[in-house]
């Protein structure tokens, strides 16, 4: 059956499936993703699509071959050029979405962090003494963070606040030097890991168990002091097609091994979905534009401070914003990045990212929740000095 979206977006290239998230009457947000990669990652093709959507949207949903469709039995194969969709429940859409400045603005606390790099280092190797996928010593690996440290822990604050936990204890999550946002890795993994060429798909978690992920690959030279934990996995994939000497050194689905002897927390799943998520839309992601235009509210115009200098931070993102929109892609790879037209404006996948996160249900909840509480305290504080006037 057409749809809008089958006819007014590009057609699917060759050797690809195609996941639409969000559509409207003449454009869709989707992934196009190549059947080599989907197979080489899961075992169950179809249960990683609905893992791509719950990962990025952050709500449930069920796959289907029409929108608002049944949801389909995952268990089945994937075939080249099908077209599935992505079904949330009809509370869970982004149709009175939040805009994305106003998802930033949700918290007030400091971007400074508590700890320094070094720390993040130090903290790491006492869980972490070898890289956790190859064994290799700290002389060649280094502390690899999960959300980039350049976000800062403003970003990894809202992630974590806009995501509902399945049962993971993240209250004391704020910092972006915190262990469970890290891994020590080999420094090839972490030059991969940083552009989003390499993902790490934590099983089991909602959708996919540890069985729907290929067999880990044997690392013969892991060092006896660290094993592979019984029940997770932390499974080190792919995105794109890698040069074949990198490959051989950073082969596909390998598994994170920790010290035995560590009683230190493991990353957090949260983290993880996200970037996973992140990830799939920098690869894969077409359709930026729909998201935008969800939610564009008038704003009054800026004021153009005065010329001072150099002001810029790691954590200013509006000058990054303007100058968004040059594609980007990744050696050897297939993948494209997220487009959003020929706007001036256009996103990144964290920008993408961070404004579904932040329109999902549990996280809407949490906004008015706090809404309530600023106006009761301005209220109260309203007749505090209307009695003292009196």
């Amino acid at each position: 059956m057409s749809s809008p979206a089958e006819s007014d977006t590009p057609s699917i290239e060759a050797g690809h499936v195609r996941l639409i998230l969000l559509q409207d009457e003449h454009s869709s947000f989707h992934l196009d993703i190549p059947l080599e990669i989907i197979e080489s990652l899961c075992l169950k093709p179809l249960k990683y699509l609905l893992f791509l959507g719950w990962c990025i949207l952050g709500v449930e949903g069920v796959l289907a071959y029409e929108p608002n469709g049944d949801g389909i039995d995952t268990d089945g194969n994937l075939a080249e050029h099908e077209i599935y969709y992505f079904v949330a429940p009809d509370d869970a859409g982004l149709a009175c979405a939040v805009d994305l400045e106003v998802i930033r603005g949700r918290t007030h606390d400091p971007s400074e962090t508590t700890g320094t790099r070094d720390d993040f280092c130090q903290n790491l190797m006492e869980r972490d003494p070898y890289c956790v996928w190859t064994g290799i010593s700290k002389s060649y690996s280094s502390g690899m963070h999960i959300i980039p440290h350049r976000r800062g822990s403003e970003w990894l604050q809202l992630i974590v606040g806009n995501r509902p936990k399945y049962g993971e204890n993240v209250t004391t999550l704020r910092d972006i030097n915190d262990i469970r946002n890290g891994f020590f890795a080999m420094d090839m993994i972490h030059r991969c890991f940083d552009p989003r060429s390499l993902a790490i798909l934590k099983t089991p978690n909602h959708i996919l168990e540890t069985t729907d992920v290929p067999p880990r690959h044997h690392e013969p030279n892991m060092p006896s002091t660290i094993r592979y934990p019984s029940r997770d996995r932390y499974t080190l994939q792919w995105l794109i097609i890698p040069e074949p000497g990198v490959a051989s050194m950073v082969p596909n689905n390998m598994d994170a091994a920790f010290k035995t002897s560590s009683r230190k927390p493991k990353p957090s799943a949260l983290l993880l979905h996200y970037t996973y998520g992140a990830a799939a839309v920098k690869q894969w992601g077409h359709g930026t534009d729909l998201l935008k235009n969800l939610t564009n509210p008038p704003r009054p115009s800026k004021p153009v401070p005065p010329l001072m200098g150099s002001s810029k931070t790691v954590h200013d993102r509006n000058i990054a914003i303007t100058k968004r929109g040059r594609p980007r892609r990744s050696r050897g790879g297939r993948g494209r990045k997220a487009t959003a037209g020929d706007g001036e404006a256009s996103w990144d996948e964290d920008d993408v990212m961070l404004f579904c996160w932040g329109n999902s249900p549990a996280a809407k909840e949490r906004h008015r929740k706090k809404v309530e509480e600023t106006t009761h305290r301005m209220e109260t504080w309203r007749e505090g000095v209307s009695h003292g006037s009196a």
